[in-house]
């Protein structure tokens, strides 16, 4: 007895799925979470709840994070009870040695229906981290600000003979830069310069070190 395959139920399941992607960025294009900058999000940044957006916050600012993108496929994952669900993920994040692994920004009390499948529903306890998610929202003010050369080799220089420095005196390396502070925070965004966004809000005593 031979088994044939029915390609028109192949067709309707990656039919079924196309929409369903589609569908869900067309909702999230409509949606407006700010602070609006990015920094290492590739491809158009589209959120469906503003709890993403926070968790893509912490994404741009996670060393080990090389980077994101927003609904980015469709998967198959599985519900308590075991039944299977097409599902599209909030982010697939891309990390520094190279992995790669599926986020949720909630709970969703599902699981990958291919263990091979990198995914994991973040709490929503673990992205309103505190200073963490303020100093994350206060940074992306300046996510797209262009560092002039010379300020950036000056703190480079500064730092170089002397490292950590407060915020106040790497701001003061800031001398083409018509917003001191933000160029700083510019420059940390970009990991061109260290600050240490978990252990306190910013402010001007702030250690900025090199990297």
């Amino acid at each position: 007895m031979s088994l044939r395959l029915d390609h028109s139920l192949l067709d309707n399941s990656a039919a079924g799925a196309s929409r369903l992607l589609t569908e869900t960025r067309r909702r999230a294009s409509g949606r407006r979470f700010g602070p609006t900058g990015t920094v290492r999000c590739t491809g158009r940044p589209a959120f469906r709840s503003a709890l993403a957006r926070d968790l893509g916050l912490l994404l741009d600012l996670d060393p080990d994070v090389s980077e994101w993108s927003c609904l980015p496929a469709v998967l198959e994952l599985a519900n308590r009870d075991g039944e299977v669900l097409d599902r599209v993920p909030d982010f697939l994040v891309r990390e520094e040695d190279g992995r790669e692994r599926f986020l949720d920004a909630g709970e969703t009390g599902l699981t990958p229906a291919d263990p091979s499948v990198a995914y994991r529903a973040v709490p929503e306890d673990e992205i309103r981290l505190e200073p963490l998610l303020s100093n994350a929202r206060d940074a992306m003010r300046y996510a797209k600000r262009v560092v002039p050369l010379g300020d950036r080799v000056r703190l480079l220089a500064y730092l170089a003979e002397m490292s950590p420095i407060t915020l106040v005196e790497a701001a003061s390396a800031m001398r083409e830069s018509s917003e001191p502070v933000g160029a700083v925070i510019a420059l940390a965004l970009r990991r061109i310069v260290r600050i240490d966004w978990e252990d306190a809000q910013i402010g001007p005593e702030t250690p900025v070190r090199a990297r």
